[in-house]
């Protein structure tokens, strides 16, 4: 989902903030109140050539809210007479302290009309006369206003709507809907410029609504008991809503013969709409509300997504046991359960009925309430205290699948709750509109900045990490001052040149197998979205990191049946902490040969060469040729040498074994080739396996996707391998009855410590290309009798990607120099350790103490670099010495660097 900006500038240019534009639509403030202004409105935002919004309903949605909006605005700057606004806008230039309130305007039954702008006045409640208000007057004054008011409210989750805190009052029913719109007295206290007075529940600045009380009831028509329209447990007390709380939508009656007695369950439902937008607005903005209401996937989605929802039910005799509604209800979800996922233990329900003890009472009256969580927790209250809570989001979409599921209990309720939430999403798309409102009222004051992140600076950094890994004598192109030539007598000890390359991560050692795994999927990278980073100026940059790479495999593998896999001892490097630029630790060298066979570095080279052999060949021919040559041999000598070498270990030990390598490199070499040697291998001798994880260490899942895209092209032999890929989707999609793989409480992939973050990016790569490739071929995805199209997958990809980027619960950026509170000790030597000369001698023991264990940011910025990310419950911990949280890897951008691509088009 989209979310649009405020961008406040004062008009002297002394400061600027940059806020949401949810929190400044606090209130729906009634009817349409001064439809001349959205006159105003309209005349300026059509010729904005801006604007976007999904079809006229968006437009006419917002222009109801602008109206309402602008209307609102004028009764706030009417609060004071004409001298003491101008005196005022005068002094808050100066920085004069604001006053106390001293008075406030009443303003009676007033009725939309097209008089005149220039011409509004108000009247005050001392009987001064009533003064037109100019806006060119006020502008600087209103944006230190709305700005001061931005930053209070900032800290709100307010929902992305220009209408308000309840349903839209002009689109739920009179059963549903208890507020009463016919009374429009509106009482606006004074003082605009003036802090929040010291009155107990009431502030100073904007219009109060005596005759809104938050805690008004909707009444269930078939048995006349009350429901609030916001949870009064959540209020609690309070007189204005926080939308952190659930709205009710529907309400309904459920009967169940008790002991041979007809009793009747009543309950409410209520959902929480900023989950609802946030997860359903993208897929559903632009279907109208009755068409919506007929789809049966939009229940599903509102099932399957984790929107935060509630039912509260009411006893409506007494009389009834504890152990009989827990019997219904355990009764009722054992089949559901089923039926959303075929494998479950029943553990789950087990634990909710356990909450369920003989020692609660409940009477006629008592309200029950079931309330399903983000993270996917079922918490059960009775008469307003939690009785306990089951994290289990099997059990949350069996309970809710009773009241919005197939076979609900009343579908009459089902299809209220269903046009209600419909509503919702509809009044998200009034945002963007009331965004350019502001602007023609302002004049420019502010402008608009849309999305969420900017993917383009995300991913130019995240190749300039690439180049802060580079070893060898850098080129004059080279984009960080800090970094400097390193290594460059590496391969002197055993008389070849191995000059140049990646360092892995935060040491200063080259390891053969991720070095060739990064170039793979950087190759792969540049051939998918080669349109895409082309559009955003990173195409060059690309193709230099990977040509960086590929120069030094070909030293590497210059010896015949011989490639070097590794250069430094890691033992001794991991004993100093040291810059490249300066360190003295032995450069030894590991080789693999026909008598040491290491099949999976050999065969991952074999595709980083034949993938990158793809890139250049229409760049620079001759070189492409070299490259698809010593591909050739490497999957030739890793075929008939085949064993495992464990000389990176315990640092790269393949746990895996080497035929996933075998099949990447068969699968890239047909790929640049089209060579019926490869496809033989492909269809008679490889092994392939399901898996539910893509890495430097498993290559199963890439494979099956760059085989399955061949599969739509007309090879039909590779049927077998879509059905895996689309086996690894099913493993990893929250929503997907074969999912296994964990999710955070924040929503991030977590499969290990220690450089998490690349199973993150390696999924969101993989979900991305895929999902073009069945957007393209018009395919989904199976798991079992769900399906998945090429927008959930990307969707899944994006939202893995925004977390690292910043939306995650430690409202954080997990990439150094990018977003709010980026990663300021990175575990990395070149960047921990300040610039020194090159004669100067370090002490490895003295090194520690003065660089690594320095309880301070590091003097060297790793610009783009994608550290190991939070535990699995989202804690991170940003100390240097926290390696599994704070270390960058090679591959962990590499694989990034797809998936930005297509989100910085998707964002131009």
């Amino acid at each position: 989902m989209r979310n649009n900006w405020l961008f406040f500038i004062d008009l002297d240019g002394s400061s600027q903030d940059i806020f949401p534009i949810e929190p400044l639509v606090l209130h729906d403030y009634g009817g349409n109140l001064f439809s001349q202004i959205s006159s105003f409105v309209d005349n300026s935002i059509y010729q904005s050539r801006n604007l976007y919004a999904p079809g006229s309903l968006a437009v006419r949605e917002a222009f109801n809210c602008v109206s309402k909006l602008a209307g609102a605005l004028l009764f706030w700057i009417s609060s004071t007479s004409t001298s003491n606004l101008t005196r005022d806008i005068a002094s808050s230039s100066h920085g004069s302290k604001p006053k106390s309130c001293e008075s406030s305007t009443r303003v009676k039954n007033i009725i939309s009309s097209r008089h005149n702008l220039a011409g509004f006045g108000y009247i005050r409640s001392k009987g001064k006369s009533a003064v037109p208000v100019r806006f060119d007057k006020i502008s600087s004054f209103m944006m230190k206003l709305m700005s001061r008011e931005a930053k209070r409210l900032q800290s709100y989750p307010l929902l992305s709507l220009a209408a308000a805190l309840v349903p839209p009052f002009d689109n739920l029913s009179s059963e549903v809907l208890a507020v009463p719109l016919e009374n429009t007295d509106v009482l606006v206290n004074g003082c605009m410029d003036q802090r929040p007075c010291e009155v107990e529940n009431q502030r100073c600045c904007g219009p109060s609504f005596p005759d809104l009380n938050w805690t008004r009831h909707a009444v269930e028509p078939r048995t006349g008991i009350e429901f609030p329209m916001i949870l009064d447990n959540i209020l609690a007390g309070e007189k204005s809503s926080s939308l952190s709380s659930e709205v009710l939508v529907g309400t309904g009656s459920r009967t169940m013969k008790i002991i041979k007695i007809k009793s009747l369950k009543i309950y409410a439902f209520d959902v929480h709409p900023y989950s609802v937008c946030e997860k359903l607005g993208p897929k559903y903005a632009s279907v109208s509300v009755d068409e919506l209401n007929k789809r049966p996937d939009f229940y599903q989605d509102l099932l399957r997504e984790d929107i935060n929802m509630a039912v509260r039910l009411v006893v409506n005799c007494n009389g009834m046991k504890i152990n009989t509604v827990r019997d219904a209800f355990e009764k009722s979800l054992r089949g559901r359960l089923v039926k959303i996922n075929p494998d479950t233990d029943y553990h789950c329900i087990r634990a909710f009925g356990s909450y369920f003890t003989q020692d609660i009472p409940i009477p006629a009256g008592t309200t029950i309430d079931f309330r399903r969580t983000a993270d996917g927790q079922l918490i059960t209250e009775i008469g307003g205290n939690q009785i306990g809570a089951v994290h289990s989001k099997d059990l949350c979409r069996a309970f809710f699948d009773m009241y919005i599921g197939d076979v609900p209990v009343s579908a009459q309720t089902k299809a209220e709750i269903g046009k209600n939430v419909a509503n919702l999403i509809r009044r998200e798309l009034a945002a963007i509109a009331v965004a350019f409102a502001w602007l023609a009222l302002f004049q420019g004051s502010f402008v608009v900045v849309k999305g969420q992140f900017n993917y383009k600076d995300a991913l130019t950094k995240s190749i300039v990490f690439l180049e802060a890994q580079r070893s060898g004598k850098l080129p004059e192109s080279n984009r960080l001052a800090w970094r400097g030539d390193s290594a460059l007598e590496d391969g002197k000890l055993a008389n070849v040149d191995l000059v140049g390359g990646y360092y892995d991560a935060g040491d200063n050692v080259k390891y053969g197998l991720p070095m060739a795994f990064t170039i793979t999927t950087l190759s792969w990278a540049a051939l998918f979205y080669k349109t895409e980073l082309q559009a955003a100026g990173e195409l060059e940059h690309v193709h230099s990191a990977i040509r960086w790479g590929t120069d030094y495999f070909l030293k590497a593998s210059s010896r015949r049946q011989r490639l070097y896999v590794q250069v430094g001892d890691p033992v001794q490097d991991h004993q100093c902490w040291i810059r490249p630029e300066n360190m003295q630790t032995p450069r030894t060298v590991l080789k693999i040969d026909e008598n040491t066979p290491g099949t999976e570095i050999a065969a991952e080279t074999s595709a980083a060469m034949a993938a990158s052999s793809i890139v250049f060949r229409g760049i620079d021919h001759p070189y492409s040729r070299r490259l698809l040559n010593k591909a050739k041999l490497l999957f030739k000598f890793s075929k008939s040498h085949k064993g495992s070498f464990d000389g990176e270990c315990p640092f790269y030990c393949s746990y895996s074994g080497y035929n996933d390598e075998l099949l990447w490199a068969a699968a890239w070499l047909y790929s640049a080739t089209r060579s019926q040697m490869y496809l033989k291998y492909i269809q008679e001798e490889s092994i392939s396996a399901v898996v539910a994880e893509f890495s430097w260490d498993l290559k199963y899942a890439g494979a099956q996707i760059l085989l399955s895209e061949l599969l739509f092209e007309g090879e039909k032999s590779f049927e077998t391998f879509k059905k895996q890929a689309d086996s690894f989707v099913c493993s990893v999609l929250p929503d997907s009855p074969y999912h296994q793989i964990y999710i955070s409480p924040g929503g991030l992939i977590h499969l290990r410590d220690g450089a998490n973050t690349q199973y993150v990016t390696g999924t969101a790569m993989l979900f991305s290309i895929y999902s073009d490739v069945l957007g393209k071929h018009n395919q989904k995805v199976s798991c079992g009798n769900q399906q998945f199209d090429s927008a959930r997958l990307m969707a899944f990809a994006k939202q893995q990607m925004d977390y690292l980027l910043g939306s995650n619960p430690e409202d954080r950026s997990y990439m150094v120099g990018f977003g709010k509170a980026s990663p300021t000790q990175a575990h990395h030597r070149g960047a921990s350790v300040p610039i020194l000369s090159k004669e100067e001698t370090v002490s490895c023991s003295m090194s520690f103490v003065n660089w690594f264990s320095k309880n301070g940011p590091n003097p060297n910025e790793l610009t783009g670099a994608i550290v190991g990310g939070p535990d699995r419950y989202d804690n991170f911990n940003d100390k240097r010495w926290d390696s599994s949280k704070t270390e960058p890897c090679t591959y962990i951008n590499s694989l990034a660097v797809g998936p930005l691509a297509k989100l910085a088009s998707h964002n131009a």
